[in-house]
């Protein structure tokens, strides 16, 4: 079983939001909210999704109307 990191970027940081996460809901608008095995939640505001990555199982989430770091490709 795989389970994901979730991050928050902030400015040319990321911080864990949670380590263990076995579901993300994208409300349109702009709750993500991240939920473990366990049913434990966390809810935020204003946010999308800016990357995923199965194979190193993380997923980065960043301010909506934040300015890009120029990562996009």
């Amino acid at each position: 079983m795989c389970l994901s990191s979730v991050y928050v970027q902030e400015e040319e940081e990321r911080k864990i939001i949670v380590e263990e996460a076995s579901r993300v809901q994208v409300g349109a608008d702009g709750e993500v909210q991240v939920s473990t095995l366990f049913g434990e939640q966390k809810k935020v505001e204003g946010f999308r999704i800016v990357e995923v990555d199965f194979l190193k199982n993380y997923l980065v989430l960043k301010r909506v109307g934040a300015h890009s770091t120029g990562r996009d490709t």
